[in-house]
């Protein structure tokens, strides 16, 4: 950690003192290093917890709990490495690509990715809220009960999750510490993100999609389904430590495609006409 925020400043520093970096940018960057920077002490805190009673943390667990870090700020930690991932892969992809336009070279492609980009926001919603809620699995060593698929031991839905839905406001922790009812509320959040993926590639390919934005969307579903696959095999063997350690990363890896696809369906801020007039002009200059 201390090595990556140190080969992220120093660039910065000499890049911003020689005056390389134009102004927004340099302070876009800037709020990068201090995410950086807060993510050290939000990481410092997780592990404390770690050094305290875990029926402090997860009192639904009972007594006897054995010695962990608290999933609650596991979360967090999981989700402040996100956000900085998220500013980081964001801003790079600006660099790479500054214009929309030269994605969307017709007014048709412009309103294709209109719509497509309205769906692809709750899609993103969605699979994001599946990401945050991996760590409460693994904050709660869910991963080591019920490792049968597609049923839940015996139980299509587990009665631990039904008793809770029952009575949330008295039992709203259950959806954070019972290892039942987080894991089936991972595996319902996958099989929709999978879903709502499927669906956001099949209403794409009845658009006239730019056809480097059409490649991504149908990219995303294949990425979340392989995800869940993976998943899947990580239960049923038990969690083992290479594939724990895989599935994290193909999570991160989702999380990539999605960005991408949301880059990617961006569209010019001028009207539909002038911006497909400005893409045409600039194909026949480059051309």
């Amino acid at each position: 950690g201390r090595g990556a925020g140190l080969y992220f400043a120093a660039p910065l520093a000499i890049f911003a003192g020689g005056g390389i970096l134009r102004a927004p940018l340099a302070l876009r960057l800037t709020g990068l290093l201090g995410l950086g920077i807060s993510q050290a002490f939000v990481g410092w805190w997780m592990v404390r917890s770690g050094l305290e009673a875990p029926e402090k943390h997860t009192p639904t667990a009972g007594a006897n709990q054995r010695p962990r870090v608290s999933p609650y700020r596991l979360a967090s930690h999981w989700t402040a490495a996100l956000t900085l991932y998220v500013g980081c892969v964001w801003q790079s992809l600006t660099l790479l690509r500054p214009s929309p336009a030269a994605i969307h070279g017709t007014a048709e492609a412009i309103s294709a990715a209109t719509k497509v980009r309205r769906l692809a926001l709750p899609v993103a919603a969605l699979v994001g809220l599946t990401l945050l809620s991996g760590p409460f699995v693994a904050g709660n060593d869910a991963g080591h009960a019920y490792n049968t698929w597609p049923k839940m031991i015996d139980d299509w839905v587990p009665p631990e999750w039904l008793q809770a839905v029952q009575a949330p406001l008295t039992r709203w922790r259950y959806f954070f510490e019972d290892t039942a009812t987080v894991q089936f509320d991972h595996r319902c959040l996958a099989y929709a993100s999978v879903l709502s993926s499927l669906a956001l590639s099949a209403y794409a390919a009845t658009l006239p999609l730019a056809p480097g934005a059409a490649s991504m969307v149908g990219l995303l579903p294949v990425t979340v389904g392989a995800q869940m696959c993976l998943g899947i095999a990580t239960l049923l063997l038990y969690v083992p430590i290479e594939l724990g350690v895989a599935h994290q990363a193909g999570g991160v890896a989702v999380l990539t495609t999605l960005l991408v696809v949301l880059h990617t369906l961006r569209v010019p801020a001028l009207p539909l006409a002038a911006a497909a007039a400005a893409a045409a002009a600039a194909a026949v200059a480059a051309a």
